[in-house]
């Protein structure tokens, strides 16, 4: 090789590396949920396996890093504002927690227009993935109206019922001030009890003073706010694990990042569905345990009284779609949840059929 082919190769060398140390970028992200994170498993797995884990694969494969700054707990959007907070780009990820943005969400609220589905959330999951992969418009909705883009999907645990007093009829519920997050008051007014609309944040004190005597949860959270200090009674009512745990990215955000970490977030993404309801799962089990080991009155309702709340229901189902479609959003989201759960075997109390 001649000594100027030799200055040629060594200054494209110079070149590509120089070039190569341009565009190996630190990317600074803001990720943040209205729960808390240790109290909360869902968002537990945002900050202890879908973060760590993308700035992993990311200095790995691509030689970019990204920074992580955490804001749970309500510190950047508490539970209703997690939505605008990640639009106008104020957190670049968040939890969006569908179930406190009952109307700009509607539609991606269908787990909810279907009770006493699965109470295993690892189940409950894997089908709301097959309805966002199914409803492209799902998506859509969070990218043309609200400025982000879909990276995941979660659940919480198997809504039952924990009580400050004991019961084993749905007859004794009416009357009865309980809470739920909303988009489950439909389950409650069935039987007559009087739904208070609340959130965990406000649980423990609101039981204490009195503003409600139940609340429509599962065993982790019920555990993990201490619920169970100020309210001993725990029946297995299985509503349902709920799909209501919606991981979005800033489009604006997205945007800047180059093609490859997209592609890891998205990967990710998939990965946190199995992780977050897996340690769900666990927790969940651990939790009810930590609640015999209190002296909670722990206990399953007869599958009697099960069918007897589950047809005392509205037709929920074809309500909503009615209802989503009017908003100009996709009702059929809650016909391929349901179609979802049946390919996975579920097998419901009351066959809901949609129209």
């Amino acid at each position: 090789m001649n000594k100027r082919l030799v200055k040629l190769v060594a200054s494209v060398a110079v070149c590509a590396a120089a070039t190569s140390s341009v565009y190996a970028d630190n990317f600074r992200l803001t990720i943040g949920a209205g729960h808390p994170a240790d109290a909360a498993v869902w968002i537990t797995a945002l900050r202890d396996f879908f973060a760590p884990e993308v700035s992993k694969r990311v200095a790995a494969k691509t030689g970019h890093t990204i920074e992580w700054v955490g804001a749970y707990g309500g510190s950047v959007c508490k539970l209703g504002e997690c939505l605008e907070a990640v639009e106008s780009g104020l957190l670049d990820v968040a939890d969006l927690h569908v179930a406190f943005e009952p109307a700009k969400l509607m539609a991606h609220n269908f787990p909810y227009f279907v009770p006493f589905g699965t109470p295993d959330p690892r189940v409950a999951a894997a089908a709301a993935r097959k309805v966002y992969d199914r409803v492209p418009e799902l998506k859509d909705i969070l990218e043309k109206k609200y400025n982000q883009i879909f990276l995941a999907v979660g659940a919480v645990g198997d809504y039952n019922l924990v009580t400050t007093f004991a019961w084993d009829k749905v007859e004794q519920l009416k009357g009865k001030k309980i809470a739920a997050a909303g988009p489950n008051i439909p389950w409650l007014q069935a039987v007559g009890a009087v739904p208070v609309q609340s959130n965990l944040n406000e649980a423990y004190t609101s039981f204490q003073t009195g503003v409600y005597e139940g609340w429509i949860m599962f065993p982790d959270a019920t555990v993990g706010f201490k619920l169970h200090e100020v309210a001993k009674n725990y029946t297995f009512t299985d509503f349902g694990a709920i799909s209501n745990v919606v991981i979005a990215i800033n489009k604006d955000t997205w945007r800047k990042l180059p093609k490859e970490v997209q592609a890891i977030m998205l990967e990710v993404g998939k990965e946190f569905t199995t992780v977050q309801t897996q340690m769900g799962y666990d927790k969940g089990v651990a939790s009810v345990a930590t609640m015999k080991a209190a002296g909670g009155n722990v206990r399953s309702l007869s599958d009697a009284e099960k069918a007897k709340w589950a047809n005392a229901l509205p037709d929920i189902p074809n309500e909503r779609i009615a209802e989503i479609n009017k908003a100009g959003q996709p009702g059929k989201a809650i016909a391929e949840y349901i179609k979802a759960l049946h390919e996975a075997g579920v097998k419901l109390p009351r066959d809901w059929k949609v129209k």
